[in-house]
């Protein structure tokens, strides 16, 4: 109920005393007599005839007051706050000389507390002045009540951050803490991880940080990756795509350790980089650099034999992969499926299996390196150079030439495994990014002729490998069967969305993580549609994706700055 306000003088005030105006407040309103200066307060005692105590919020006047609507039916989270807790803060209460309790600040709370059924609230009662007249009264009454509010600092949103993560290291539930804070559950496990993040805390009142973007900052701050902190501490990077890039190079480190386990428990040491042997060559000497002495070269049964001398690393086959089944792992022939069962509805040809449920799984090749201090017990030894014939306009001798081509290989190596990455946490991105466009109740503009000109350019696009997976994903389904549903309950608005899943699902399934080196046919067409939705979503299109676009070329991608011109491309759009 909003609240009423009583009328000012209708209580009995007694005789007042006349005071010399204050000649700073006469040249402000020269009809109005002052009484105080500001540094009144430094030199004053306690009031007389103070007390503290507890009264029922019924029993108090809502006197005249600066506040002049309030609805406590509007407030639903300080009300459930005072249901919880009770009013905390006392409330503060003038004694007029009839006896009548006059609120002076407090009147929120006091409201809410009658209308919730409260019976006391802690109050301190001073008596009315009576030796100013009632205009300076009023004056002094709206200063106190608007210094109350104005003055009041809010608490901070690190501090509140800091003050939940507090209770839930002490043992509170994430259910006890949202109850009492009014809050919902997934803020407060939000707040909670953030609060225990000193990085995270700092830049949460900067403002310039989503909560998901702080959030993902505190997780690694947690795990003690520095690394990964200081890759995301920038407000002005397309954040999805980096959190998405770095837990990719995290679960890509991750895999490459496990396939290393093998060749550890045979006794090998494991390299967790690609070792760079313009630098490391005086204490790793690749296979490949060795011979025996014979003049043949190492045999993997011979480095196998000799194995505590010798260190591994491993890499990805880009041009090779298993085809496995996704619940299993078990490895699977390919001339044994039916590449046209690709949904769980369809049944395989007479002795084939489904096509459904099968997935590929990186082959790791393993790269040795014989610790140089082992060279002279392993029975090794660098081969001997070919006579060559001198050519004086040759800056490179054979030895430098030999390393130039080790290097350059190796760059190209690094280059291949970032971009990569940087594919794979595109695609990712992608996918959330059409999630939540396909789950729109009507298609957005240029759908139609988007999807009729990719079906003129590719009539079996719907069927092709992959596409009705990914379109299952895009739509939140399991099977064909389940998008007929969609399709029989839709809208025609949703309908159209329906259809913008199964074109835009067969398109994104032609798009691998190393489409960046050769692009399918229709991925640049799809790629600029997806850019265009995106003008207001503050989605763009990142380097590795405008090089299957053919915007520009992979070999200049910054492999350390990845996103970069991502970022600059969305404040353009949305300058």
């Amino acid at each position: 109920m909003p609240a009423t306000l009583a009328e000012p003088g209708t209580h009995d005030l007694t005789e007042t005393k006349q005071i010399e105006p204050n000649p700073r407040d006469a040249e402000d309103n020269p009809d109005t007599d002052a009484t105080h200066s500001p540094d009144t307060a430094l030199e004053a005692g306690p009031p007389l005839n103070a007390e503290a105590g507890f009264r029922d919020p019924r029993e108090l006047v809502i006197g005249e007051n600066i506040r002049q609507e309030f609805d406590p039916a509007e407030h639903p989270k300080q009300a459930a706050s005072i249901r919880a807790f009770g009013v905390q803060a006392p409330v503060l209460v003038e004694r007029e000389t009839d006896g009548s309790l006059h609120v002076l600040d407090g009147q929120v709370r006091t409201l809410i507390a009658a209308a919730e059924g409260v019976g006391t609230v802690p109050v301190w009662i001073t008596d009315v002045d009576t030796s100013i007249d009632i205009t300076e009264r009023r004056i002094t009454r709206a200063l106190r009540q608007l210094n109350l509010n104005d003055r009041r600092i809010p608490i901070t949103d690190a501090d509140r951050a800091g003050g939940v993560a507090l209770m839930l290291d002490l043992g509170a539930s994430v259910t006890r803490i949202a109850e009492g804070l009014q809050t919902e559950h997934a803020k407060i496990r939000t707040a909670g991880v953030i609060g225990r993040s000193a990085t995270a805390r700092r830049l949460l009142d900067d403002s310039q940080y989503s909560l998901a973007h702080l959030e993902t900052i505190a997780h690694y701050e947690a795990l003690g990756d520095t690394n990964a902190v200081t890759q995301l501490n920038f407000p002005r990077i397309d954040f999805r795509y980096r959190a998405t890039l770095i837990e990719e190079e995290r679960t890509a480190t991750r895999a490459r350790l496990a396939a290393a386990l093998p060749y550890a428990a045979s006794g090998f040491g494991v390299l967790t980089e690609d070792p760079d042997l313009a630098t490391e060559l005086t204490n790793l000497i690749p296979a490949t650099g060795l011979v025996t002495s014979e003049g043949e070269p190492v045999t993997e049964t011979e480095i196998y034999a000799d194995a505590h001398r010798w260190a591994v690393y491993v890499v990805v086959d880009d041009s090779d992969a298993d085809l496995v089944a996704a619940d299993t792992g078990e490895l699977v022939d390919p001339d044994t499926v039916d590449w046209d069962a690709t949904d769980p509805d369809v049944e395989p040809g007479e002795g084939l299996r489904s096509a459904h449920g099968l997935v590929t799984r990186e082959r790791w090749l393993p790269t040795y390196y014989l610790l140089a201090e082992h060279l002279p017990a392993s029975g090794l030894q660098l081969p001997v150079p070919e006579p060559t014939v001198d050519r004086a306009d040759d800056p490179l001798d054979a030895a430098d030439t030999e390393q130039a081509d080790r290097e350059a290989a190796r760059a190209a190596r690094r280059r291949v495994i970032e971009l990569n990455k940087q594919g794979s946490a595109a695609k990712i991105r992608r996918i959330e990014f059409l999630t939540e466009l396909l789950a729109a109740r009507s298609a957005p503009p240029g759908t139609a002729a988007f999807v009729a000109s990719s079906l003129n350019r590719e009539p079996g696009l719907l069927s092709s490998w992959g596409a009705s997976t990914t379109t299952h994903k895009l739509l939140g389904v399991t099977s064909t069967g389940e998008v007929t549903e969609k399709i029989g309950a839709a809208t025609t608005g949703r309908a159209w969305v329906i259809v913008l899943a199964l074109v835009l699902g067969a398109l994104e399934s032609q798009i691998e993580k190393d489409s960046w080196r050769r692009p399918p046919s229709g991925a640049a067409r799809y790629l600029n549609f997806l850019a265009e939705l995106g003008t207001r979503k503050g989605f763009a299109l990142v380097d590795v994706e405008r090089a299957i676009t053919r915007e520009i070329d992979y070999n200049d991608i910054d492999l350390d700055n990845p996103g970069a011109v991502a970022v600059e491309t969305v404040e353009a759009l949305a300058a």
